[in-house]
């Protein structure tokens, strides 16, 4: 064989093997990613490492089981619905596997998805009977006070879908709300100037808003209603500008605790959904689940205390 020809084609098998490393997923220290997947025939709640490695199941049950979200450094929390469907909420410690009821203690009377900010002074919450109903509630721990953020009475801040979020320091609250499903503004509430303003100049559908580290930036999961699919933006807070930065039908994402990654569900393979990673500006996408079932709704969950 002529030698160009030939160290052509290793230079080739080099070129494509690095190429191949620069799109490995990293294994991430003191963090693990718990995901839906339908493998078994039924919706089961699965740990693994950050570059897809070390699966485990964790629950084992004929219902489906979905919406993991972290409790604390070892256990999980889910939604279980029966036959009839009947959810209840559940959670499992990730070592043992022991699963057993959660039992909730509301910051406030009917106060539903409850997240506080990072010194635990202010809770966000919903209160709702059922989807049209939604309202922002924020309690404060030290004055004692709620304070109700939407109203549908109110067209500049209708509730519906809300996906409430605190930046790291506390100091802003990130939401969306619109006159209906189809059009959802992103909004933030800062606690200081006790003041509501939009980041977007348009509604969307959304299904997921995270922050980043920098407390500037959004990592939101949006769609306009018949034009566009879902797919995932980074969003500047001070200038409102979108960058789309998946292709091919994106959902669900969740930024790790260092904030560096972003792992998401992707229907991108024409199948029910793939669990992958990227880092937090869109590059780096790596597949990690290889299942013609579903697998999604995935989330990171920090091995180390809060």
């Amino acid at each position: 064989m002529n030698k160009c020809i030939t160290f052509s084609i290793l230079l080739l098998l080099v070129l494509s093997a690095k190429g191949q490393n620069a799109m490995k997923a990293p294994l991430l220290k003191n963090v693990k990613i718990a995901f839906v997947s339908y493998r078994t025939g039924s919706a089961e709640i699965y740990l693994m490492n950050s570059d897809g490695t070390n699966l485990e199941q964790l629950t084992n049950s004929k219902e489906n089981n979905s919406f993991p979200y972290q409790i604390n450094n070892r256990t999980l929390g889910f939604t279980r619905t029966d036959s009839l469907r009947n959810i209840t909420k559940h959670q499992i410690d990730i070592y043992t596997k022991k699963e057993q009821p959660l039992v909730e203690n509301p910051i406030r009377k009917c106060a539903k998805w409850q997240m506080p900010d990072p010194a635990k002074i202010h809770y966000a919450f919903i209160r709702s009977t059922n989807y049209s109903d939604r309202e922002l509630f924020l309690f404060n721990t030290i004055t004692g006070l709620e304070k109700q953020l939407t109203t549908k009475k109110d067209s500049a801040y209708a509730a519906y879908s809300i996906n409430h979020s605190w930046s790291s320091d506390g100091k802003k609250l990130v939401f969306m709300s619109g006159k209906d499903w189809y059009n959802q503004y992103i909004r933030i509430y800062n606690v200081e100037k006790d003041t509501i303003y939009p980041i977007t100049s348009r509604g969307y559908m959304n299904s997921g808003l995270k922050w980043l580290k920098d407390d500037s930036t959004l990592i939101a999961n949006l769609k306009i209603s018949g034009k566009t699919m879902y797919e995932i933006y980074s969003v500047n807070i001070q200038t409102g500008n979108l960058k789309q930065i998946t292709t091919g039908i994106n959902l669900h994402p969740d930024v790790s605790p260092d904030g560096e990654w972003i792992v998401f569900e992707s229907q991108r393979h024409q199948n029910d959904g793939e669990v992958y990673i990227m880092k937090k500006d869109g590059t780096n996408q790596v597949r990690l689940t290889h299942n013609p079932n579903y697998n999604g709704r995935c989330i990171w969950f920090n091995l180390k205390d809060k």
